[in-house]
């Protein structure tokens, strides 16, 4: 299992295959997930993170190997040991178009395309929403289980400190975290367009975002605010969601379904 110790060596595995370093992004989700390395001389050169939300549903991510061991099915290996471990009815992953046919292999199906939305946001905020406040954390909590269809209270229990900013209102909540000079909107729950709309407005004035979505209304929201479609993902599922996700605007991550 990976540690916090093979952080640096996460880091320069990424930056060899062109992925973004994000220390900080790794060691939150070594964190709150169980990180599987394959070392070859005692150099890393493939890695995946399984998070665990309950009983009923896994995450899979960060699935690199190293260039120049491609081929070798160290690939399928990672991921074959990460389902392993997960053994959840459920597993989803955001898949990129090099990984798709894999995880087609595996048994996991796309439900839909997650564009990454990346920018300075011109808007202003919107005033709908408040800082969270250790007496609204357990509804966030309950809410994200019911809109998410698992309870992930372990990885709220880091994401309320990893957070810059979490933000609540009766309707909904938004978080922000530091992902380099860049600030990661999510995740993002509420009732409509127009509500997501305003909680990211509140959590986004001043700052240059990103925001995974897969409402094209919000998408086009984000682009005429200077937040612009950059790239795009697979959201894949093994399994079948559950839950009320038409609520879930943004997540987390991508690592983190």
């Amino acid at each position: 299992m990976l540690t916090p110790e093979d952080l640096p060596a996460c880091v320069r595995l990424a930056a060899d295959r062109q992925w973004p370093e994000e220390p900080d992004k790794w060691a939150f989700l070594l964190r709150v997930g169980t990180g599987f390395g394959l070392f070859d001389g005692g150099e890393l050169v493939g890695t995946t993170i399984a998070t665990r939300f309950g009983d009923e549903h896994a995450a899979i991510s960060m699935v690199l190997v190293a260039p120049g061991h491609g081929g070798r099915g160290l690939g399928r290996r990672l991921m074959e040991h990460a389902l392993e471990f997960a053994a959840t009815p459920v597993v989803s992953l955001h898949a990129t178009s090099y990984g798709k046919p894999l995880y087609e292999k595996l048994g996991f199906r796309s439900v839909g395309l997650v564009t990454a939305h990346i920018g300075a946001f011109d808007g202003t905020a919107s005033g709908t929403s408040r800082p969270v406040e250790d007496g609204d954390r357990a509804k966030v909590v309950a809410v994200d289980a019911e809109v998410f269809g698992a309870d992930r209270s372990a990885m709220w229990g880091a994401l309320f400190g990893f957070a810059s900013q979490v933000r609540v209102a009766d309707d909904g909540f938004a978080a922000v975290w530091r992902n380099g000079s860049v600030s990661m909107v999510g995740p993002v729950v509420a009732p409509s367009v127009s509500r997501a709309a305003e909680l990211i407005a509140d959590v986004a004035v001043g700052a240059t975002v990103r925001v995974d979505v897969r409402d094209p209304a919000l998408g086009a929201w984000l682009e005429g605010h200077g937040v612009v479609p950059r790239f795009t993902a697979d959201l894949m599922v093994r399994g079948a969601f559950s839950g009320d996700r038409a609520r879930l605007y943004a997540p987390v991550m991508q690592a983190l379904g």
